[in-house]
């Protein structure tokens, strides 16, 4: 197959990364394989903002560096050339509607739905609206596209982890924090984060809380163990050396995050913000909690530095979760799902 990524622009956001891992499966089952990025125009403070950035972060600000294949910017889909027969990938939002203003007959065209901002109905009615096949990486997002548009998932893909990459990398001993990613953008929900943090460091102030991010410091975070734009061996460190790892967001698509952390051995607490019930039974091999309660997600963190046998079996059977979630098998159904688009479009 001849197969194309539309990417929404450059970065280290998770559907950048589940792309380039995708799409590196993909070249190594045979297939010719290219990744279209989004260029828009910088200002020259952006540009100097970028470049600050490489330099501070060597190696770290931009998953797109891992592709095998060939990487090509573009400011105007429209204009960019496509193959007879080629399947076009537009992942996210943005790429979902850009990829309508391409007029081409002789191109095969999907959508890979990767994040559903349930804030703005009218943007994910916009995005999904062209009646082309669609993929999902969640049961909870091919939910919201046949709610918003009426339209089917052709076929639910989940992301995996890399169990070569994250697995428990400090001794057991050496486990005795509580770790979390902090964003800015409003569906990362910063505030809910922010307050659980300080309620921990009131309550257990012996216990180190860990945290990375891909954005400055916010001041309400001391600056002991805040780590932007860690390497995977420094989110690994992290991840190892959490007794429990907290994701507070108001929606995820399927957040990595949660795989990684049960890989290198931490109970996990998470809202029940869409993507996290594909991965989580509540109570079994981790928790649920409302999105935006910050006395319930204190609450259940709590009881797992508490309780020491609860907390083991939270982890043995996120132990067992992880089983159920590879890339070899994520990037096979990926493959059934586009070769099949073939005979849909013939």
């Amino acid at each position: 197959m001849r197969l194309t990524f539309v990417l929404p622009g450059k970065g280290r956001s998770g559907g950048n990364r589940v792309t380039v891992i995708a799409a590196n499966g993909l070249i190594e089952r045979g297939h010719h394989v290219r990744i279209l990025v989004h260029k828009p125009k910088t200002r020259v403070k952006g540009a100097l903002r970028a470049k600050w950035l490489k330099l501070r972060y060597p190696g770290t600000n931009d998953w797109l560096q891992l592709f095998g294949g060939r990487v090509e910017t573009f400011r105007d889909l429209t204009k960019c050339r496509f193959g007879d027969d080629e399947i076009v990938v537009a992942v996210g939002l943005w790429s979902c509607q850009e990829i309508s203003r391409v007029k081409n007959p002789i191109i095969k065209k999907v959508h890979y739905i990767h994040g559903a901002p349930q804030w703005d109905i009218n943007l994910l009615k916009a995005a999904w609206s062209e009646n082309v096949p669609k993929l999902a990486v969640s049961t909870y997002l091919e939910a919201k596209v046949r709610e918003i548009c009426g339209q089917k998932v052709v076929a639910v893909i989940p992301n995996g982890v890399d169990t070569t990459e994250y697995y428990p990398s400090v001794p057991e001993s050496e486990r005795d924090g509580i770790g979390t990613m902090f964003g800015t953008i409003y569906y990362k929900d910063p505030e809910t984060i922010l307050s659980v943090l300080q309620r921990l460091r009131q309550n257990h102030r012996q216990v180190p809380q860990r945290i990375f991010s891909a954005c400055r410091r916010p001041k309400e975070i001391p600056p002991k163990r805040y780590i932007r734009f860690p390497s995977i061996d420094e989110a690994r460190d992290i991840y190892s050396r959490s007794l429990v790892w907290v994701l507070a967001s108001r929606s995820e698509g399927f957040p990595a995050p949660i795989l990684e952390a049960m890989a290198c051995g931490c109970a996990v607490v998470a809202t029940d913000c869409g993507g996290p019930r594909d991965i989580i039974n509540n109570g079994e091999n981790g928790f649920l909690v409302e999105v935006g309660n910050v006395r319930q997600t204190v609450d259940r963190i709590e009881l797992l530095l508490d309780d020491a046998k609860l907390r083991c079996r939270i982890v043995e059977k996120a132990k067992e979760t992880i089983n159920r979630f590879h890339w070899e098998a994520s990037i096979q159904k990926l493959e059934q799902a586009l070769e099949g688009f073939y005979a849909l479009y013939a």
